[in-house]
């Protein structure tokens, strides 16, 4: 009875023993996996990628400035007047026509050194969007109708053709920057093993740079030739690649 009683406690305490072995072997594991990630080689790149597309819309900025003895009278005229060039844009369907200002200021002049107010100034300013083979009989018509100012004229493809060209870029970005990783580490005598992290920066795109304001449009002038060129689209795509 004695050894039965001896053998049960000797079995009791190794039960302990055994149960801190499980734990032990783990936390072996898990300082080998961190070792492993501390130490781990990561390579960042970032490739770059552009597409070109066609524009084939003009976005313009016209519009009207009055001057006068009033500020009613000035007013009065410059809604007279850009009623009757927006009227007139309603009538040729251009698209996204907006009001972008109105304005309405006194007029000083400088005599003798000194300031005095002189009437108003008004202005009022309108943007819309035409195609661009229909854009110069679009100006024709605007100044016609008492425009004045043509403020601004740029290009801009459509938005399905954009975002075409952005994916065309985001796949050139993606080819870029695994060819330069692939030329970094084989140059090095080392292996591509996976990719860690993907960040892609927002595509920028690039619009023709817009022609130079032009006051008082003559009115009498033929029509003024518009040619567009190409917007570009950029997409910049980072790779953090192990090896």
């Amino acid at each position: 009875m004695r050894h039965l009683t001896t053998f049960v406690l000797s079995l009791a305490f190794c039960v302990p023993a055994i149960a801190t072995i499980a734990p032990a072997a783990k936390a072996k594991e898990s300082s080998a996996k961190y070792s492993e990630i501390k130490n781990e080689r990561v390579l960042t790149v970032t490739g770059r990628g552009e597409r070109s597309v066609k524009t084939t819309k003009a976005r313009i900025q016209l519009g009207v400035n009055v001057e006068g003895k009033t500020a009613i009278a000035v007013q009065e005229e410059v809604a007279r007047q850009a009623n009757s060039i927006v009227a007139r844009l309603q009538q040729l369907n251009v698209e996204k026509l907006q009001t972008t200002s109105i304005q309405l200021n006194p007029k000083y002049v400088y005599e003798n050194n000194r300031q005095r107010q002189e009437g108003f100034t008004g202005q009022t300013s309108v943007s819309f969007v035409v195609a661009i083979d229909q854009a110069g009989s679009v100006l024709d018509a605007a100044v016609n109708s008492g425009a004045n100012l043509i403020e601004q004229i740029s290009f801009v493809a459509t938005d399905a053709e954009l975002n075409a060209a952005k994916q065309f870029a985001l796949q050139d970005a993606i080819k870029d920057a695994q060819t330069q990783s692939n030329t970094v580490l084989s140059a090095l005598g080392f292996t591509p093993k996976t990719i860690k992290t993907i960040n892609i920066s927002d595509s920028a795109i690039a619009y023709p740079v817009p022609q130079p304001r032009m006051d008082t449009f003559a009115k009498a002038a033929s029509s003024v030739p518009i040619l567009a060129g190409e917007q570009k689209v950029e997409a910049l795509v980072t790779l953090q690649i192990t090896y």
